[in-house]
């Protein structure tokens, strides 16, 4: 593999973007015998997190603009990104919730000329998501996700409300607004986008996905 293989998943909230990442991990390391340091994660939110603790001049410029109420502009989030990937020493990098807007749609094509690259959609109903997410519950010790039934985690820590499920249906709005039209525009072009309904088992999406595209491995 003489590039990087660049995975980006694409969903709305709370519709399982984490566990198809798992489950590509575990079927790289399975079955194409991949190791833990050739494969990394790539979250935006956590990259703007870093920036802004670090207080570099574009953590600063992000923190200025959110602020005021904006999202981080386009422009920011792709310079942050293109850095990230070219620095990450992993082989295959798994990207969650990028592009998710047409203007950083419009810049994807050339962030990924550096890389091969693939997208995962999965299209999840909202009436699903908001089913799904009804009883869902963390463990406030140890993170591990429970259903509320399960009264408490087997380390003994109080299960709670994750604080992003109490705001889903904004997220929701957001993503309908945002990030829909994004996927359509990266639909119409073509470039190796992989569609799943959000039925589909994690399981199925990675093994299905990855001999699709064994040739980048």
């Amino acid at each position: 593999m003489d590039k990087k293989f660049v995975i980006s998943l694409i969903g709305a909230p709370a519709s399982g973007k984490g566990y198809i990442a798992s489950s590509l991990v575990k079927e790289l390391k399975d079955v194409y015998g991949f190791k833990e340091e050739d494969i990394a994660d790539i979250s935006v939110g956590e990259m703007i997190r870093r920036e802004k603790k670090a207080k570099t001049p574009l953590g600063l410029a992000l923190e200025a603009n959110m602020k005021e109420g904006g999202l981080a502009p386009d422009d920011m989030i792709n310079e942050m990104l293109i850095k990230e990937l070219k620095t990450v020493k992993a082989k295959v990098l798994i990207m969650d919730g990028y592009p998710r807007t047409v203007g950083q749609v419009k810049e994807f094509d050339k962030l990924m000329t550096h890389f091969n690259s693939a997208v995962i959609f999965r299209d999840t109903p909202k009436d699903l998501i908001l089913e799904r997410v009804k009883n869902r519950r963390i463990c406030e010790k140890c993170g591990i996700a429970h259903d509320v039934g399960d009264g408490v985690c087997d380390c003994g820590g109080r299960l709670v409300k994750r604080k992003d499920d109490q705001v889903l249906p904004e997220r929701l709005a957001e993503y309908e607004e945002m990030t829909k039209p994004a996927v359509l525009e990266l639909q119409k072009a073509g470039n190796n986008f992989f569609w799943y309904e959000g039925t589909a088992e994690g399981d199925d999406i990675a093994r299905e996905f990855l001999a699709a595209n064994k040739q980048y491995l």
